[in-house]
């Protein structure tokens, strides 16, 4: 029995890496069928406005090679690309709110192929239009919920004094490691920033601050969870 589920599954593999709908081969009594194998949901990272703020977050949506469309479709706002040509997205949604545009412009400029979006009867709409949805300390990667390798990235905007943030790895309540990062521009400026940290395997808390000047108390506070995997 276990030499054959093995054999399925090796046989559902090669079906991907093919490029076709993965299929297994079933052998019951003397009948042998292909079945289809169902394959896996992948991770999309969608914008979302909380409070007045732009806040990424991971779903898990059915496979797809149309991404950009899924992670529209998993902000549950029943939007749809029309079409991408030139770098625009026409999304077709009467009225939209400017919360939802915002929604949707940065949950589709996070793709190569879109720099400006049409929706709602406006046109060429860039992040740069939804400035004052941004937080002070803006942690675009990695999104809330997701899983990240041993070795990850921690990146986004900051516009703090003296361009200068904290980044930490909290677990089980305690912090883990620390570092002090510097943006490529401090306020009223905006500036990017990026450091590399190494975890073990797990769920953490990455959180971002700025120190105030007076005492080092965190300020613009932002909380991350992922789930560090194997």
């Amino acid at each position: 029995m276990r030499f054959r589920l093995l054999f399925l599954g090796a046989l559902a593999v090669l079906a991907a890496g093919c490029g076709s709908t993965p299929t297994a081969i079933e052998t019951v009594g003397s009948t042998t069928t292909q079945v289809p194998v169902s394959p896996k949901p992948i991770a999309v990272t969608v914008f979302t406005v909380d409070n007045g703020l732009l806040r990424p977050r991971v779903d898990q949506v059915p496979h797809t090679t149309a991404v950009a469309e899924a992670a529209l479709g998993a902000l549950g706002l029943g939007a749809a690309v029309t079409s991408i040509v030139g770098g625009t997205a026409t999304v077709a949604l009467d009225h939209a709110t400017q919360d939802q545009a915002a929604e949707i412009v940065y949950t589709l400029t996070q793709f190569s192929t879109v720099q400006r979006v049409d929706v709602g009867g406006r046109k060429g709409l860039t992040r740069d239009d939804f400035a004052s949805y941004v937080p002070p300390i803006f942690v675009e990667v990695p999104a809330a919920g997701a899983n990240v390798p041993g070795t990850f990235h921690v990146s986004g905007t900051a516009s703090v004094f003296e361009a200068t943030l904290v980044v930490q790895l909290v677990r089980n309540g305690k912090v883990i490691e620390k570092r002090s990062v510097t943006a490529s521009e401090g306020a009223p400026g905006r500036g990017t920033f990026d450091t590399t940290f190494n975890a073990t395997p797990g769920a953490l808390t990455v959180a971002a601050f700025s120190p105030s000047a007076a005492d080092g108390t965190p300020q613009h506070e932002v909380d991350v969870p992922v789930t560090v995997l194997h």
